[in-house]
C-alpha cells in the first residue's frame, strides 16, 4: 500500500494519496484558533511597568523564567512535553513592531507606556502568520511610536 501525505501549512492545501487516488486536504481552520489581544486600555490599567511584567501577568499560556537576579531568561509554552524534540520549538516568536527580538531580556527595557497593544497568537495562527518556526505561538507587541500616535 502506497501512502504519500503533505501537511497543510500557511494556508496552502496539501494532497493525500492512497493507492494512487489523490484527494485534497482541507485548509487548517484558523477561525477557531486564538488571538488574545491586550488593548491599550488594559495596559494603562495594569500595574506592570514594562513589557516583561505585563506578559508575565497576562500571557498565562507561557512560562516565564528569570535568572537568580530577576533578569528575563526565556519564555516557553505550557502545552507540555512533545515526543519530538526540536530546538526552540516550545518558545514563541516575539516581535516588536514586526522586528523579531532574539533576547527576551530587552522586554524589561520596554515600558508599558510605549506599548499600544499586544497580540498573543496561538500556535496555529502563529504558524500561518510567521511560518513553521512559530508552532509555539507569536507575541506581537505594537508600540505607539510605530503607529504614528504620540
Amino acid at each position: 500500500m502506497r501512502h504519500l501525505g503533505l501537511i497543510a501549512l500557511a494556508g496552502m492545501v496539501g494532497f493525500t494519496s492512497f493507492n494512487g487516488c489523490v484527494r485534497p486536504q482541507s485548509e487548517p481552520d484558523v477561525s477557531r484558533s486564538r488571538i488574545d489581544l491586550i488593548s491599550a486600555d488594559e495596559i494603562s490599567r495594569s500595574p506592570s511597568t514594562n513589557a516583561w511584567d505585563l506578559l508575565r501577568r497576562r500571557a498565562r499560556q507561557y512560562d516565564f523564567t528569570e535568572d537568580q537576579y530577576g533578569r528575563p531568561r526565556e519564555i516557553r509554552t505550557r502545552r507540555g512535553r512533545s515526543t519530538i524534540n526540536i530546538a526552540g520549538a516550545d518558545m514563541p516568536i516575539v516581535l516588536i513592531d514586526g522586528a523579531r527580538i532574539s533576547d527576551v531580556a530587552s522586554l524589561r527595557d520596554l515600558s508599558t507606556g510605549s506599548i499600544q497593544s499586544v497580540e498573543l497568537m496561538s500556535g496555529i495562527r502563529g504558524t500561518v502568520a510567521q511560518g513553521t518556526n512559530a508552532a509555539a505561538g507569536v507575541i506581537y507587541i505594537h508600540t505607539w511610536e510605530a503607529s504614528g500616535v504620540n
